[in-house]
């Protein structure tokens, strides 16, 4: 059973036992907005998971850049196991429901390249559930600006917009080594990457100095 389940289970006992003995109405209110935040808490934890936070590291649901390639897919299993995550569309990749950022269920499917066993990037697409090629109102455009505020909550309100010449607009912060890219990536899909700047740096001098070899 999850937290916010076991939550809710007292909250309803409270509901009860409150009306039996006629408390006072604000003190049952006051209980209910903490529960309300609780919850919040626990479905923010649920998605975060367990990561590094104070270097910058954190990705989602307990992965982080850097981590190395047998502790990506021991977490994945993990995932799997709490019905967290399953198997996407390709072969090769993970989805993720988010149920509860949006309106309507957004689908998000990842998984990270590597640099000598570690995340280096991690690549995500995110789509609505009932996208259709008829249906406007769950295109990629309208997913944008769903998504902006999402990521703001998830990272922080510092985005940068940038205009590229091939995707466009993208929506760019930096944190420490973390740089994320969010962006439109067609007419169905909205992507965002995470890249681990050290170790972009670290493979780009690594190509340089084979080249000149």
């Amino acid at each position: 059973m999850y937290l916010s389940e076991k939550i809710m289970i007292v909250y309803k006992y409270w509901v009860i036992k409150c009306k039996k003995m006629r408390m006072n109405k604000v003190l049952l209110s006051c209980f209910a907005v903490v529960v309300g935040f609780s919850i919040i808490s626990c479905d923010k934890n649920k998605f975060f998971g367990s990561a590094p936070k104070k270097n910058y590291d954190s990705l989602f649901l307990g992965l982080y850049l850097g981590m190395d390639r047998r502790a990506f897919f021991d977490r994945c299993w993990e995932l799997n196991q709490q019905a967290i995550a399953t198997n996407g569309g390709s072969l090769q990749s993970v989805q993720h429901i988010l149920e509860n950022e949006l309106e309507q269920r957004v689908i998000m499917e990842f998984y990270p390249v590597f640099y000598r066993e570690r995340i280096i990037e991690m690549p995500v697409i995110f789509t609505y559930e009932g996208w259709a090629p008829w249906n406007k109102e769950f295109s990629s455009d309208s997913l944008l600006v769903k998504m902006i505020p999402v990521f703001k909550k998830w990272y922080g309100d510092d985005f940068k917009v940038l205009d590229h010449e091939t995707m466009g607009k993208v929506y760019v912060k930096m944190d420490g080594k973390r740089r994320i890219n969010l962006f439109i990536r067609d007419d169905r899909y909205v992507q965002a990457v995470f890249s681990d700047m050290e170790l972009l740096r670290e493979r780009k001098k690594e190509e340089e100095d084979g080249s000149t070899n």
